[in-house]
């Protein structure tokens, strides 16, 4: 299960899975626009596009009882949160407040729930939580206030989760790739 599979880095993923081998489910923001349809394009069979908004808690309960109808007993091997804005960057003392409580609620509030909605599935694969994280997250970059906060919230999720979840032999991890343009 993948979110953010619109462009960038998700969608190259789900075609790059998709053509391992994988049972692939990828969230898009928009399953009708074109990310969306190129993954059905391109992609096998295997690969299902989900209407996915991470912020909606309806469409993430709909795309856990979609993925979970699909593998049943088999779990899922993993869940990848991609899903994620920038944002405007500006001087944090000039971001309104409505773009920080943005970029908390795509960036870190919608992936924990998604994580925490689709945990009894990697539980029965002892599967992998993967957070897409940011360098921004772990060092201070002027104009990323927002952005930086909401990832270093993800970061540390990832760290508590990795430990807490041991114990079921989850695997947690976060990445943390450098700046790039997507699309």
């Amino acid at each position: 299960m993948l979110s953010g599979s619109d462009t960038g880095i998700g969608h190259a993923l789900a075609k790059h899975l998709d053509s391992l081998g994988f049972v692939v489910f990828a969230g898009v923001l928009n399953k009708d626009g074109p990310g969306a349809e190129e993954l059905r394009r391109s992609c096998s069979q295997r690969l299902s596009v989900l209407q996915l908004d991470i912020t909606n808690t309806s469409q993430v309960k709909e795309a856990y009882l979609t993925v979970s109808e699909k593998v049943q007993n088999a779990g899922l091997w993993g869940v990848v949160n991609n899903a994620g804005i920038l944002g405007f960057p500006a001087d944090g003392e000039l971001l309104p407040m409505s773009t920080y409580r943005h970029c908390m609620e795509v960036n870190f509030f919608g992936a924990v729930e998604v994580s925490k909605t689709f945990l009894p599935l990697l539980r029965k694969s002892r599967g992998r939580l993967v957070n897409m994280s940011s360098m921004a997250g772990g060092i201070p970059l002027p104009r990323y206030a927002a952005y930086g906060a909401s990832k270093a919230a993800l970061s540390m999720f990832s760290g508590v989760m990795r430990q807490e979840l041991s114990k079921w032999g989850i695997k947690v991890m976060a990445i943390h790739p450098s700046g790039f343009r997507t699309g």
